[in-house]
Protein backbone atom coordinates (compact mmCIF):
# COMPACT_ATOMS: atom_id res chain seq x y z
CA UNK A 1 0.00 0.00 0.00
CA UNK A 2 1.18 3.81 -1.06
CA UNK A 3 0.64 6.89 0.30
CA UNK A 4 0.72 10.30 -0.82
CA UNK A 5 0.77 13.22 1.63
CA UNK A 6 1.96 16.76 1.51
CA UNK A 7 1.82 18.86 4.87
CA UNK A 8 -1.27 17.81 6.86
CA UNK A 9 -2.69 16.19 3.96
CA UNK A 10 -2.50 12.63 3.49
CA UNK A 11 -4.40 10.45 0.61
CA UNK A 12 -4.10 6.75 1.45
CA UNK A 13 -4.74 4.03 -1.19
CA UNK A 14 -7.74 1.16 -0.28
CA UNK A 15 -6.14 -2.07 1.63
CA UNK A 16 -6.85 -4.23 4.24
CA UNK A 17 -5.38 -3.85 7.02
CA UNK A 18 -5.31 -0.14 6.38
CA UNK A 19 -1.56 1.50 6.94
CA UNK A 20 -0.97 5.17 7.11
CA UNK A 21 2.80 6.61 6.69
CA UNK A 22 2.84 10.17 7.18
CA UNK A 23 5.17 12.85 4.81
CA UNK A 24 5.91 15.87 6.97
CA UNK A 25 7.14 18.62 5.02
CA UNK A 26 10.59 20.19 6.33
CA UNK A 27 9.61 24.04 7.56
CA UNK A 28 6.12 23.23 9.09
CA UNK A 29 5.43 22.48 12.70
CA UNK A 30 3.45 19.42 13.42
CA UNK A 31 3.00 20.99 16.84
CA UNK A 32 4.21 23.06 19.32
CA UNK A 33 5.50 22.29 23.06
CA UNK A 34 5.71 24.54 25.64
CA UNK A 35 8.43 23.04 27.55
CA UNK A 36 8.04 24.56 31.10
CA UNK A 37 4.12 22.81 30.97
CA UNK A 38 5.25 19.29 29.14
CA UNK A 39 8.37 18.64 30.37
CA UNK A 40 8.65 18.25 34.67
CA UNK A 41 10.92 17.09 37.28
CA UNK A 42 10.36 13.76 39.39
CA UNK A 43 11.67 13.12 43.05
CA UNK A 44 11.93 9.05 44.18
CA UNK A 45 12.57 7.21 46.59
CA UNK A 46 16.22 5.32 46.99
CA UNK A 47 18.66 2.96 48.75
CA UNK A 48 19.71 3.95 52.51
CA UNK A 49 21.25 7.27 52.77
CA UNK A 50 20.93 8.40 49.65
CA UNK A 51 18.68 11.04 49.31
CA UNK A 52 21.16 13.13 51.83
CA UNK A 53 23.50 12.68 48.99
CA UNK A 54 21.97 13.48 46.19
CA UNK A 55 19.83 16.14 47.37
CA UNK A 56 22.39 18.62 48.97
CA UNK A 57 21.45 21.97 48.34
CA UNK A 58 23.86 22.30 45.89
CA UNK A 59 22.80 19.75 43.66
CA UNK A 60 19.48 20.95 44.63
CA UNK A 61 20.44 24.40 42.97
CA UNK A 62 21.67 21.98 39.83
CA UNK A 63 18.50 20.31 39.17
CA UNK A 64 16.49 23.66 39.45
CA UNK A 65 18.51 25.22 36.59
CA UNK A 66 17.31 22.81 34.48
CA UNK A 67 14.49 24.67 33.95
CA UNK A 68 11.90 21.45 34.52
CA UNK A 69 8.60 22.01 35.22
CA UNK A 70 5.74 20.92 38.08
CA UNK A 71 6.82 18.26 40.00
CA UNK A 72 6.18 14.56 40.92
CA UNK A 73 6.81 12.99 43.84
CA UNK A 74 6.83 9.24 42.65
CA UNK A 75 6.87 6.17 45.53
CA UNK A 76 9.51 3.44 45.79
CA UNK A 77 7.41 1.62 48.39
CA UNK A 78 4.82 1.14 46.47
CA UNK A 79 6.76 -0.76 43.87
CA UNK A 80 8.09 -2.62 46.63
CA UNK A 81 4.95 -3.99 47.56
CA UNK A 82 5.61 -2.55 50.76
CA UNK A 83 3.17 0.20 53.15
CA UNK A 84 4.30 3.68 53.12
CA UNK A 85 4.44 5.88 56.59
CA UNK A 86 3.89 9.24 54.96
CA UNK A 87 4.26 11.00 58.50
CA UNK A 88 6.14 8.73 61.08
CA UNK A 89 3.61 9.57 63.47
CA UNK A 90 0.34 7.94 63.86
CA UNK A 91 -1.60 5.14 65.10
CA UNK A 92 -1.65 1.51 64.80
CA UNK A 93 -5.12 0.22 64.79
CA UNK A 94 -3.62 -2.57 67.60
CA UNK A 95 -1.69 0.05 69.39
CA UNK A 96 -0.77 -2.17 72.38
CA UNK A 97 1.09 -4.51 70.07
CA UNK A 98 2.05 -1.69 67.47
CA UNK A 99 0.96 -3.88 65.02
CA UNK A 100 -2.02 -3.58 62.19
CA UNK A 101 -3.38 -1.30 60.06
CA UNK A 102 -1.58 2.11 60.56
CA UNK A 103 -3.12 5.45 59.95
CA UNK A 104 -0.50 8.33 59.83
CA UNK A 105 -1.49 11.93 61.32
CA UNK A 106 -2.48 14.00 59.30
CA UNK A 107 -1.41 17.19 61.24
CA UNK A 108 1.79 19.24 61.70
CA UNK A 109 4.04 17.44 63.94
CA UNK A 110 7.47 17.59 63.51
CA UNK A 111 9.27 18.00 60.45
CA UNK A 112 9.14 14.99 58.43
CA UNK A 113 12.59 14.63 56.03
CA UNK A 114 12.84 10.92 55.55
CA UNK A 115 10.25 8.52 55.35
CA UNK A 116 10.08 5.42 55.01
CA UNK A 117 8.01 2.13 53.77
CA UNK A 118 7.05 -1.52 55.91
CA UNK A 119 7.67 -5.02 55.07
CA UNK A 120 3.73 -6.99 54.57
CA UNK A 121 4.54 -10.20 56.52
CA UNK A 122 1.10 -11.60 54.55
CA UNK A 123 3.24 -11.00 51.29
CA UNK A 124 2.19 -13.05 48.38
CA UNK A 125 4.45 -12.00 45.36
CA UNK A 126 7.60 -13.21 44.47
CA UNK A 127 8.52 -10.57 42.69
CA UNK A 128 8.61 -6.51 42.91
CA UNK A 129 9.89 -3.62 41.33
CA UNK A 130 12.49 -2.03 43.74
CA UNK A 131 14.77 -3.57 45.32
CA UNK A 132 13.10 -7.65 44.88
CA UNK A 133 14.74 -8.64 47.84
CA UNK A 134 11.34 -10.31 49.41
CA UNK A 135 9.38 -13.40 48.55
CA UNK A 136 5.96 -15.46 48.65
CA UNK A 137 4.81 -16.29 51.92
CA UNK A 138 2.91 -19.07 49.90
CA UNK A 139 6.13 -21.21 49.15
CA UNK A 140 8.39 -20.13 51.29
CA UNK A 141 8.33 -23.36 53.44
CA UNK A 142 6.97 -22.18 56.41
CA UNK A 143 3.11 -22.97 57.59
CA UNK A 144 2.99 -20.75 60.07
CA UNK A 145 3.46 -17.66 57.64
CA UNK A 146 0.72 -17.03 54.71
CA UNK A 147 -0.53 -14.82 52.28
CA UNK A 148 -3.51 -12.93 52.79
CA UNK A 149 -5.66 -10.55 50.30
CA UNK A 150 -6.30 -7.26 51.02
CA UNK A 151 -9.46 -6.85 53.06
CA UNK A 152 -10.74 -3.60 51.21
CA UNK A 153 -11.49 -5.36 48.07
CA UNK A 154 -13.77 -7.06 49.96
CA UNK A 155 -17.72 -7.21 49.05
CA UNK A 156 -17.72 -5.68 52.80
CA UNK A 157 -16.14 -2.36 51.69
CA UNK A 158 -16.70 -2.38 47.98
CA UNK A 159 -20.51 -3.42 47.62
CA UNK A 160 -19.95 -5.77 44.92
CA UNK A 161 -20.89 -9.16 43.99
CA UNK A 162 -18.19 -12.12 45.18
CA UNK A 163 -17.63 -12.79 42.11
CA UNK A 164 -16.34 -9.05 41.09
CA UNK A 165 -14.30 -9.25 44.35
CA UNK A 166 -12.67 -12.47 43.94
CA UNK A 167 -8.91 -12.73 44.25
CA UNK A 168 -5.98 -14.82 42.73
CA UNK A 169 -3.06 -16.99 42.93
CA UNK A 170 -1.05 -17.63 39.93
CA UNK A 171 1.72 -20.43 40.33
CA UNK A 172 4.47 -20.40 37.76
CA UNK A 173 6.27 -23.62 37.78
CA UNK A 174 8.71 -22.12 35.59
CA UNK A 175 8.53 -24.96 32.91
CA UNK A 176 5.15 -27.35 31.78
CA UNK A 177 5.11 -29.95 34.21
CA UNK A 178 2.58 -33.14 33.98
CA UNK A 179 0.00 -31.63 36.58
CA UNK A 180 -2.61 -33.50 37.72
CA UNK A 181 -3.16 -32.57 41.76
CA UNK A 182 -3.12 -29.49 44.00
CA UNK A 183 -2.52 -29.18 47.77
CA UNK A 184 -3.56 -26.13 49.16
CA UNK A 185 -3.28 -25.31 53.26
CA UNK A 186 -5.96 -22.50 53.67
CA UNK A 187 -5.67 -19.73 56.36
CA UNK A 188 -8.37 -17.97 58.00
CA UNK A 189 -10.06 -16.98 56.31
CA UNK A 190 -10.04 -19.37 53.60
CA UNK A 191 -12.11 -19.65 50.59
CA UNK A 192 -15.34 -21.28 50.47
CA UNK A 193 -16.30 -21.13 46.37
CA UNK A 194 -13.57 -21.63 44.26
CA UNK A 195 -11.43 -22.72 41.47
CA UNK A 196 -8.09 -24.27 40.10
CA UNK A 197 -7.56 -22.82 36.35
CA UNK A 198 -4.61 -23.48 33.69
CA UNK A 199 -2.92 -21.44 31.41
CA UNK A 200 -3.32 -22.48 27.43
CA UNK A 201 -0.61 -20.10 26.46
CA UNK A 202 3.03 -19.43 27.18
CA UNK A 203 3.04 -16.21 29.55
CA UNK A 204 -0.63 -14.95 31.51
CA UNK A 205 1.85 -11.74 33.19
CA UNK A 206 3.10 -10.93 30.20
CA UNK A 207 0.58 -11.30 27.54
CA UNK A 208 0.85 -11.32 23.59
CA UNK A 209 -1.39 -9.84 20.68
CA UNK A 210 -0.46 -12.43 18.27
CA UNK A 211 -1.57 -14.86 21.01
CA UNK A 212 -4.82 -16.99 21.69
CA UNK A 213 -4.59 -18.51 24.90
CA UNK A 214 -7.16 -18.81 28.01
CA UNK A 215 -7.43 -19.72 31.13
CA UNK A 216 -9.01 -22.90 31.33
CA UNK A 217 -11.15 -24.21 35.17
CA UNK A 218 -9.77 -28.29 35.37
CA UNK A 219 -11.89 -31.09 34.81
CA UNK A 220 -12.03 -31.58 38.80
CA UNK A 221 -11.14 -27.65 39.30
CA UNK A 222 -14.28 -26.25 41.05
CA UNK A 223 -14.74 -26.51 44.62
CA UNK A 224 -18.13 -25.65 46.67
CA UNK A 225 -18.34 -25.16 50.16
CA UNK A 226 -15.58 -26.05 51.46
CA UNK A 227 -14.36 -26.18 54.61
CA UNK A 228 -10.81 -24.67 54.46
CA UNK A 229 -7.64 -26.74 56.40
CA UNK A 230 -5.39 -28.89 54.34
CA UNK A 231 -6.85 -29.85 51.21
CA UNK A 232 -5.22 -31.88 48.45
CA UNK A 233 -7.71 -32.07 45.52
CA UNK A 234 -7.07 -34.27 41.92
CA UNK A 235 -7.93 -32.18 39.79
CA UNK A 236 -7.69 -34.58 36.08
CA UNK A 237 -7.55 -38.28 35.57
CA UNK A 238 -4.95 -37.79 33.49
CA UNK A 239 -1.80 -35.31 33.88
CA UNK A 240 -1.66 -32.11 32.06
CA UNK A 241 1.48 -30.44 31.10
CA UNK A 242 0.76 -26.84 32.49
CA UNK A 243 3.45 -24.40 33.78
CA UNK A 244 0.67 -21.91 35.08
CA UNK A 245 -1.55 -22.27 37.26
CA UNK A 246 -4.33 -20.17 38.93
CA UNK A 247 -6.34 -20.39 41.83
CA UNK A 248 -10.09 -18.30 41.58
CA UNK A 249 -11.46 -17.27 45.12
CA UNK A 250 -14.65 -16.20 45.43
CA UNK A 251 -16.54 -16.80 48.01
CA UNK A 252 -14.78 -16.04 51.65
CA UNK A 253 -15.62 -18.29 55.36
CA UNK A 254 -15.34 -14.83 56.41
CA UNK A 255 -13.96 -16.40 59.63
CA UNK A 256 -10.78 -15.47 61.79
CA UNK A 257 -7.58 -17.04 63.17
CA UNK A 258 -8.04 -15.90 66.16
CA UNK A 259 -10.22 -13.69 68.65
CA UNK A 260 -10.74 -10.11 67.14
CA UNK A 261 -12.99 -7.17 66.96
CA UNK A 262 -11.01 -5.32 63.80
CA UNK A 263 -13.45 -6.93 61.10
CA UNK A 264 -10.63 -6.88 58.74
CA UNK A 265 -9.04 -9.41 59.85
CA UNK A 266 -11.62 -11.71 58.71
CA UNK A 267 -12.27 -10.32 55.36
CA UNK A 268 -10.63 -11.65 52.37
CA UNK A 269 -8.61 -15.00 51.56
CA UNK A 270 -5.52 -16.74 53.45
CA UNK A 271 -2.85 -19.64 52.00
CA UNK A 272 -0.58 -20.43 54.44
CA UNK A 273 0.89 -22.82 51.99
CA UNK A 274 0.51 -24.27 48.28
CA UNK A 275 1.61 -27.60 46.44
CA UNK A 276 0.99 -28.24 42.55
CA UNK A 277 2.26 -31.04 41.15
CA UNK A 278 1.31 -35.26 40.24
CA UNK A 279 -0.51 -37.60 42.51
CA UNK A 280 -0.38 -40.99 41.38
CA UNK A 281 -2.74 -44.17 42.58
CA UNK A 282 -0.85 -45.07 46.24
CA UNK A 283 -1.46 -41.39 46.88
CA UNK A 284 2.34 -40.17 46.44
CA UNK A 285 2.59 -36.64 46.04
CA UNK A 286 5.22 -35.03 43.64
CA UNK A 287 5.34 -31.72 43.83
CA UNK A 288 6.62 -29.40 40.93
CA UNK A 289 6.30 -26.04 43.56
CA UNK A 290 9.97 -25.08 45.36
CA UNK A 291 9.00 -23.88 48.39
CA UNK A 292 11.90 -21.52 49.93
CA UNK A 293 12.33 -18.05 52.01
CA UNK A 294 13.87 -16.53 49.27
CA UNK A 295 13.30 -14.61 46.39
CA UNK A 296 15.48 -16.63 43.61
CA UNK A 297 14.93 -20.11 45.42
CA UNK A 298 11.03 -20.71 45.21
CA UNK A 299 8.68 -20.57 42.92
CA UNK A 300 7.27 -17.51 41.12
CA UNK A 301 3.97 -16.79 42.89
CA UNK A 302 1.17 -13.47 41.81
CA UNK A 303 -1.41 -12.43 43.30
CA UNK A 304 -4.06 -10.57 43.16
CA UNK A 305 -3.84 -7.79 46.44
CA UNK A 306 -1.87 -8.13 49.84
CA UNK A 307 -3.07 -7.22 53.17
CA UNK A 308 -1.59 -4.02 54.42
CA UNK A 309 -1.27 -5.46 57.90
CA UNK A 310 2.23 -4.75 59.53
CA UNK A 311 4.18 -4.32 62.75
CA UNK A 312 6.72 -1.79 63.72
CA UNK A 313 9.29 -4.60 63.50
CA UNK A 314 8.75 -4.27 59.67
CA UNK A 315 10.21 -0.96 58.45
CA UNK A 316 12.19 -1.57 55.88
CA UNK A 317 15.36 0.87 56.42
CA UNK A 318 17.19 -0.34 52.74
CA UNK A 319 14.53 2.35 50.62
CA UNK A 320 13.64 5.76 51.99
CA UNK A 321 11.84 8.26 50.94
CA UNK A 322 12.68 11.99 50.61
CA UNK A 323 9.95 13.45 53.48
CA UNK A 324 7.16 15.64 52.27
CA UNK A 325 8.22 18.55 54.17
CA UNK A 326 12.28 18.17 52.88
CA UNK A 327 9.96 18.51 49.68
CA UNK A 328 8.23 21.50 50.06
CA UNK A 329 10.62 23.63 51.79
CA UNK A 330 13.02 22.98 49.45
CA UNK A 331 13.05 24.92 45.77
CA UNK A 332 12.70 21.90 43.85
CA UNK A 333 9.12 22.78 43.88
CA UNK A 334 9.82 26.20 41.76
CA UNK A 335 6.60 27.31 43.49
CA UNK A 336 4.59 25.26 41.36
CA UNK A 337 1.69 22.00 42.22
CA UNK A 338 3.36 18.95 43.09
CA UNK A 339 1.57 15.61 42.59
CA UNK A 340 1.44 13.44 45.62
CA UNK A 341 0.87 10.00 45.25
CA UNK A 342 -2.63 9.45 48.10
CA UNK A 343 -3.89 6.13 48.69
CA UNK A 344 -7.48 6.23 48.47
CA UNK A 345 -9.46 3.09 48.43
CA UNK A 346 -6.42 1.11 49.49
CA UNK A 347 -2.50 1.67 49.69
CA UNK A 348 -0.97 -1.43 48.18
CA UNK A 349 -0.51 -3.02 44.75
Amino acid sequence: MTALAAANDVIVAESTPVEITTVVAAGLPINRCISGQAFGGEVDGHERGECKRMLTPRNINEMVSAGLGPLTYRLRTELAGEVWHWNPQGRWSDQAHRCGYWTSNSSPGKLIDISYGYRLPRRGNTIDQANDDDYSRIDDGDENSYWKSNPYLDPHFTGKSEEASRQWIVIDLGAPEPVNAIKIEWGSPYARDYRIEYWTGRDPMHLHADEKAEWRVFPAGSVHDSSGGDVTSRLTSAPLQVRFVRVVMTRSSHTCAETSSDIRDSLGFSVRELALGQLDEAGTFQDFVRHAPARHEQSVIYVSSTDPWHRAQDIDYKTEQPGLDFIFRSSLTRNLPVLVPTGLLYDTP
